[in-house]
């Protein structure tokens, strides 16, 4: 006979991250951006883009953000910037341990992790949006 914890007390893993708070440097709650959770993003001209369904393939990935027509999000914490053209590659290279279906992986003492996901607006327009988390 030992102690039983009442099923509806317990809480699960889901649970205690969305209950989670993130602080800022000054302690005040933060909020964290995630337009791929939440499959949608309004941009700074008030533009509503909307994520495709289904995986990103890789080749699509790199397809876009090589593509200076398209724009390019980089999403960390509460940090939402366009990444310019001239710094996509590096980006490209940075992520392709952590999206590229084959290869090495991420090294194992490594705790980032991407996600990618591809947005649509208004007809044929693309963006490719990158959330890094820890």
């Amino acid at each position: 006979m030992g102690h039983e914890r009442k099923m509806d007390q317990r809480e699960t893993f889901a649970t205690v991250v969305k209950q989670t708070t993130h602080a800022s440097p000054d302690g005040e709650p933060m909020e964290i951006r995630s337009p791929i959770r939440d499959r949608m993003f309004v941009d700074s001209r008030g533009t509503t883009w909307l994520m495709r369904r289904g995986a990103l393939r890789w080749s699509r990935l790199q397809r876009l953000i090589r593509d200076p027509d398209v724009p390019v999000l980089h999403v960390y914490l509460d940090e939402v910037r366009e990444v310019p053209t001239a710094e996509r590659e590096s980006l490209l290279t940075r992520i392709r341990p952590y999206l590229k279906p084959s290869g090495d992986g991420p090294r194992t003492d490594d705790q980032t992790d991407f996600l990618a996901a591809e947005f649509k607006a208004d007809g044929p327009r693309s963006m490719l949006v990158v959330e890094e988390s820890c």
